[in-house]
């Protein structure tokens, strides 16, 4: 049921960041880089030749065997997702971005749940 709900309240803050592809890439961006240090490369383009500001024009999210893609294609985002063993792509999907996001939700609960079980493990180990 909690998949479900956070599942939702990334689909209403992407249709509300819809209007502004730019923002949303931007928070998305700095939202990954935080939560998952030395796991997230984002790529940024400056706005002009001699500017100061940039904005994301792609991230790339490394989770375990899978590589979540996210690229600004001008009109729209293109989402994809890579199956990668030793360096090699077994599979590559394109996804429409509600099931990129429940993928990646879904990914990182995964990550989050053998982390727990390795912090647990350790623990017993320990104190044992």
């Amino acid at each position: 049921m909690e998949e479900v709900s956070t599942f939702d309240l990334h689909a209403a803050f992407l249709r509300r960041a819809r209007s502004d592809i730019k923002s949303f890439l931007e928070a998305f961006a700095t939202l990954m880089e935080q939560s998952l240090p030395g796991q997230v490369e984002v790529r940024r383009k400056k706005d002009s030749l001699f500017g100061k500001t940039q904005h994301v024009v792609g991230i790339t999210i490394h989770l375990g065997a899978n590589r979540f893609e996210l690229e600004n294609a001008g009109k729209g985002l293109h989402l994809s997702r890579h199956h990668e063993v030793r360096g090699i792509v077994l599979k590559s999907e394109e996804l429409p971005l509600p099931d990129w996001l429940a993928e990646l939700n879904k990914e990182l609960g995964a990550l989050s749940a053998g982390m727990d079980d390795a912090q647990a493990a350790l623990h017993d180990f320990l104190m044992s």
